[in-house]
């Protein structure tokens, strides 16, 4: 399995945890990662060397701003996922980039 989708997978894993544990209470149901990673090519083996980006959609609650949603994402979410050796102050967060998530699922696709 490409490390993006075993980091997106479990990204995606811990949004579902931390909602239904209450810990981030905010959380609704719809929600999209995305990671990009850098590699180093050692004789053929593309070895990860850091996390580029990270990019999350998360439905909220009308209550949260994005300013919560960032910090809780990135304590709740990102910090026990990813190994800090693949985090740098180069890495791009892009947690809910498009703004307010209120409404998800089909009726906010259509």
């Amino acid at each position: 399995m490409p490390f993006t989708h075993v980091l997106a997978t479990k990204l995606g894993a811990k949004l579902t945890e931390v909602r239904k544990n209450k810990t981030c209470p905010w959380l609704r149901p719809d929600g999209k990662t995305q990671v990009t990673v850098e590699y180093n090519n050692d004789g053929g083996a593309m070895v990860p060397i850091r996390v580029h980006t990270v990019f999350f959609s998360t439905q909220h609650d009308e209550t949260v701003n994005n300013d919560q949603i960032a910090k809780d994402l990135k304590e709740h979410v990102i910090k026990p996922v990813i190994s800090l050796q693949y985090l740098d102050d180069r890495t791009i967060f892009h947690l809910n980039p498009s703004g307010r998530f209120v409404i998800g699922g089909p009726h906010g696709d259509a």
